[in-house]
């Protein structure tokens, strides 16, 4: 099975690929201090949907990157249709081979650390570097809630390099970034982000029976559930921080 194209259709509903709100992301930009000006990189960006609400409201410019061709062709579409694609340059590259002049952004974003070693520190790391002096940072990750249990782990795969909330701020602050805002994911978002992955996967099972990976994308998205029911939902939390990186003082 195609994980891109697994992964592609889970988040076909979703405006953007985790379970923070829209009114909080909004939250968020009502911080930044971006105009026409400004420049904008979103890596993982799914299908732009922030780089598309940032051209919207600032009139800023875009690079949005992605390794899953249908996520860019949907952000694509969509931006044809709001007029934006004239202010937003889309990318088909996978985040670990990025490459970008240093202190290029006046914003850098991440929602989630695939792609970046060093979880939720390293991309703190390598988006301050290209971020300017006075510019953000904008991360979006996991985190524990509680201790999590061995079959969670297991059911996981492994065991995930997250941190708790508090040591997500602090991960920012060890890379020499100043918190300016974060936000958590409440339970109800985070009900709303599963159950609308599983009814996208559920549906196209019945939608494309033909299709050779329905079972074992049925099989994977139902571990999932059972996985999140039992223990995820009061273990794993998501949180959206907000970075401001200073400039160099002077005497």
């Amino acid at each position: 099975m195609d994980p891109i194209k697994y992964t592609a259709i889970a988040h076909r509903d979703h405006d953007y690929c985790n379970p923070i709100s829209a009114a909080k992301i909004e939250r968020v930009l009502d911080l930044l201090p971006l105009d026409s000006a400004s420049r904008v990189l979103d890596l993982g960006c799914g299908r732009a949907e922030l780089c598309l609400r940032i051209i919207e409201r600032f009139g800023s410019t875009a690079l949005a990157i992605d390794r899953s061709s249908p996520m860019l062709d949907a952000a694509r579409e969509r931006a044809e249709w709001t007029g934006a694609l004239g202010r937003l340059h889309l990318d088909n590259v996978d985040i670990a081979d990025f490459v970008a002049d240093p202190e290029t952004f006046h914003l850098t974003v991440m929602f989630g650390s695939g792609g970046i070693d060093g979880g939720m520190a390293g991309s703190c790391r390598r988006l301050k570097g290209w971020t300017r002096e006075g510019g953000y940072v904008l991360v979006g990750e996991r985190y524990w809630r509680r201790r999590p249990a061995s079959k969670y782990l297991a059911a996981l795969g492994g065991a995930p390099d997250y941190r708790t909330h508090a040591g997500n701020v602090a991960a920012g602050i060890d890379s020499g970034l100043i918190p300016m805002h974060a936000a958590t994911a409440s339970d109800d978002e985070w009900d709303e982000y599963e159950w609308k992955y599983l009814r996208s996967i559920e549906r196209y099972a019945r939608e494309e029976a033909g299709d050779t990976d329905v079972p074992e994308m049925l099989a994977q998205v139902r571990r999932r559930r059972d996985a999140y029911l039992r223990w995820g939902r009061r273990t794993l939390g998501y949180g959206l921080y907000l970075f401001y990186r200073p400039g160099v003082r002077i005497g």
